[in-house]
């Protein structure tokens, strides 16, 4: 897994803060979908890491859409954004992500 923070390598914070979905959006990776919502491909992902925008995305992409990773790590690397690379897979982060959030009971009726 490949993770783009949004600080410069000088530590600054990076701008503006929507850099990371304009950059998935700009190629190619997210669309609209019929509800009204963006939906970004599996591979990648905007984030949110210490208050700061960032991108994560899977090491597979560059085989599946190189025109598109080329382009997310000439910018990262042009604008001297902070890149690291952890194990695992984006997918692994999802489900994770997923189980940790609480679902909401249902209401419990009283006996009348």
């Amino acid at each position: 897994m490949i993770i783009i923070d949004g600080v410069t390598e000088s530590g600054g914070k990076f701008r503006p803060s929507a850099w990371a979905e304009m950059l998935i959006e700009g190629v190619g990776l997210a669309h609209f979908g019929a509800d009204h919502k963006i939906h970004y491909l599996p591979l990648i992902e905007p984030a949110n890491i210490n208050g700061n925008a960032a991108i994560i995305m899977d090491e597979s992409l560059e085989q599946l859409r190189p025109e598109a990773f080329a382009e997310i790590m000439r910018f990262a690397a042009e604008n001297r954004l902070q890149i690291r690379r952890e194990e695992g897979h984006i997918a692994d982060r999802q489900n994770s992500q997923k189980s940790t959030h609480r679902r909401a009971r249902p209401a419990q009726r009283r006996p009348s």
